[in-house]
This record gives C-alpha cells, sequence and structure tokens, in this order.
C-alpha cells in the first residue's frame, strides 16, 4: 500500500483503549532531516545493540493486550518518531552500499596501480556493473572487480557473486593482468576448495552462464577446479592487506 495514500481514519473507536500518544483526531506527518533522523536512531541503538532490543520487545509483547503493547512501545524508546527517522534514514542512505564501493576502489587504487599504470575507462565505483563497463577498473594493464563484503557464514549469494566476477575476469582476452580484490580469507578459500558446480555458483547470473560456456565449455567443472585452471592466472588479494589500518581493522 503507498502510505501517502492509506486515508483510513485516526480517530479512537467507540470502547477502544485510552492508549497514551494514540492520535484523537489526523495528526500532522513526522518529518525529520537526516541529520536528526540518524541522532535519533543512535540514541536508540545506544540502549542495546539491536538484535538485543528487538529480542527484549518480542518476550515483552507476548500476551500483551492493547495498553500493555503501548506501554511496551514508550518503555522501549519505540515511538512514531523512531520510525520516521528510520525511513528518512533508510530512503537516504539506501545507497550505502554503493558508498562503501566506491571508497575502498577510491582508497585502493594508490597503492594497486603500478608506475606508470592509468585508469582507461571511466571506472565503475557503485555496486553493479553495464555494458559499458564489464569491469570495476580497467587500465592499460589490467581489469579488475572489487568484492567489499564481509562474509560471516550464510555466505550463498557472496560465493555465487565472487564466482561470477572470478568467469568473468578469467574469460577477459585483453592479456591485461586480472585481479579480484576480496575482504577476509573466505573468498579465496571458498575459490580453492568448493566442490560445487559452476552450474550452481552461476545459476542466477545468465549472462556469466552463456559467457562460461562459449568460453570454456560444460558447467558442471567444480568451482576449486575452474580456479585452478581457466581461472590460475587471475590474482586474489585481500583487501585487508591494502587499505588503511582504521578501516581493516572493522572488516577483520
Amino acid at each position: 500500500m503507498n502510505e501517502s495514500e492509506d486515508s483510513h481514519d485516526t480517530s479512537t473507536a467507540p470502547g477502544a483503549p485510552n492508549i497514551p500518544g494514540a492520535p484523537s483526531t489526523p495528526s500532522t506527518p513526522i518529518s525529520a532531516d537526516l541529520g536528526t533522523a540518524v541522532a535519533t536512531l543512535a540514541r536508540f541503538l545506544d540502549r542495546q545493540p539491536l538484535t538485543a532490543a528487538i529480542a527484549a520487545l518480542e518476550h515483552q509483547l507476548q500476551g500483551a493486550d492493547a495498553q500493555h503493547a503501548a506501554d511496551t512501545a514508550a518503555a522501549g524508546g519505540v515511538d512514531a518518531d523512531l520510525l520516521v527517522s528510520a525511513l528518512t534514514t533508510r530512503e537516504n542512505l539506501g545507497r550505502l552500499n554503493d558508498l562503501i564501493h566506491a571508497t575502498g576502489i577510491m582508497l585502493a587504487l594508490p597503492f594497486i596501480l603500478d608506475e606508470g599504470e592509468k585508469v582507461t575507462n571511466r571506472p565503475s565505483l557503485g555496486a553493479g556493473n553495464d555494458p559499458s563497463r564489464p569491469y570495476d577498473l580497467e587500465t592499460d594493464q589490467r581489469v579488475a572487480e572489487f568484492k567489499l563484503s564481509r562474509w560471516r557464514g550464510a555466505d550463498a549469494a557472496r560465493k555465487r557473486q565472487t564466482f561470477k566476477d572470478l568467469v568473468m575476469l578469467a574469460a577477459d582476452q585483453s592479456g591485461r593482468q586480472a585481479d579480484l580484490y576480496v575482504v577476509g580469507p573466505e573468498p579465496a578459500r571458498f575459490l580453492r576448495s568448493s566442490a560445487s558446480t559452476a552450474a550452481w555458483a552461476l545459476d542466477r547470473s545468465p549472462g556469466a552462464r552463456r559467457t562460461f560456456q562459449s568460453v570454456f565449455g560444460s558447467l558442471d567443472v567444480p568451482v576449486h577446479e575452474f580456479t585452478a585452471t581457466h581461472a590460475h592466472h587471475v590474482r586474489v588479494t585481500d583487501l585487508c592487506d591494502i587499505l588503511p589500518p582504521a578501516v581493516t581493522d572493522l572488516l577483520r
């Protein structure tokens, strides 16, 4: 439902509990600038970690009636201002992954470019590539992809994306060095040891599947075998060995 078109009656129904803070007349929408919204979220999150806060609310709401639900929300700091702040922050920072991706590449460039090496194509700093820019970075000496995600244990999507990038780098026929930059040891470990097949790893990437079959043949090859053969020339580098310590302390 489009919230702006939600015109339900906000008046208190007969017999409804007298809930503190519930509007008796249509209320003026709350608005927040980004700075105020972030500050509101920070105050809420300073109380306790988000996972713990939500778990506590869940336990407190078991068996609750309307009044107890309202009291629980008030005691937990959950109000309309918090929701508006969360929505405002999400609206403004929804592409935060793009900012992380772009900043990571920018900070790494001075350390990875060799003397005399120059960027030849407009880099793809935002997450994702378009057909005119198939790689995150193209120079006169290399093609490169950057994965800034930290693996946490349930990483099927990250595994697929990492293998897809490996395939596309391995398929490059320009003769330039191919580099895959990742975070932590887990991506390289997956690429070098996984018995999962290329068919599984590329099942969400039809374009990469077509490239694989065209350049390398059958999709039945295991990931580790492809890495050791067709992609043996692709360097896999941990960005934690390149980025500033203040960053890598958070990534490790």
